[in-house]
């Protein structure tokens, strides 16, 4: 199964999970949780808020540990949401 890392929550995604662009084609960058229609679904989201939002999942969901998603906060900046080089 192809499997993918969300370049916004950067979380494993299936194929069947991709998100979706402007022309509702498939975005293997994002999952659609994160994005949808050519954006993304909390477009206000500070990378700190999805540090919270991680951290509350492992405490609150199955699937998720907080050793997990403290391995996820680390490499956030990475990822071509949090990055700042695709805004110059």
């Amino acid at each position: 199964m192809e499997s993918y890392i969300c370049q916004s929550c950067g979380l494993p995604f299936s194929r069947k999970m991709r998100g979706t662009n402007k022309d509702l084609s498939r975005n293997s960058d994002y999952c659609s949780t994160c994005f949808q229609d050519g954006k993304f679904t909390d477009h206000h989201l500070t990378i700190q808020d999805m540090e919270k939002k991680l951290l509350d999942m492992a405490r609150h969901h199955d699937g998720l540990t907080i050793e997990e998603a403290q391995q996820t906060i680390k490499m956030l900046p990475d990822l071509k949401r949090w990055k700042m080089t695709h805004i110059l």
